[in-house]
């Protein structure tokens, strides 16, 4: 599969964030499956089609939650889920890890690490899910 077949999905409450992930995922190649700017969105969004991976933002606003969301996510659609965040505190990534994330980004992104970190994503998503089977 080429990269223009992986489709993601982006969950991104802040606009300016969103478009500049979405630019940064067409620069690298791949297909954008959607932007979600809450939990709720994200999974109505999965629910009859799913993306490839997420993008997922730890803080949305109101309710929503990030970790949360992303343990729904993987729970009932098997999607492996890359956390994105501005909060690199290590209680924030100790948060992420012991969720089962596929990746944890700080903000700002760099184009260069986001896609080294989607590839890996992807790849341990395939044997995680070929080892369940």
């Amino acid at each position: 599969m080429d990269n223009s077949e992986k489709r993601i999905l982006i969950v991104e409450d802040d606009n300016l964030l969103a478009a500049t992930f979405e630019m940064f995922i067409k620069q690298l190649g791949y297909s954008h499956y959607g932007t979600a700017k809450s939990s709720i969105q994200a999974k109505e969004l999965c629910h009859f089609d799913k993306p490839d991976i997420v993008l997922m933002d730890i803080h949305l606003d109101g309710n929503s939650n990030g970790i949360e969301a992303a343990r729904t996510l993987g729970e009932n659609y098997n999607l492996p889920v890359v956390y994105i965040t501005g909060d690199d505190s290590i209680d924030m990534v100790r948060t992420a890890v012991l969720s089962n994330t596929y990746g944890f980004l700080a903000k700002p992104l760099h184009k260069s690490v986001l896609e080294s970190t989607i590839e890996f994503a992807l790849k341990k998503h395939a044997i995680d899910t070929a080892l369940r089977s």
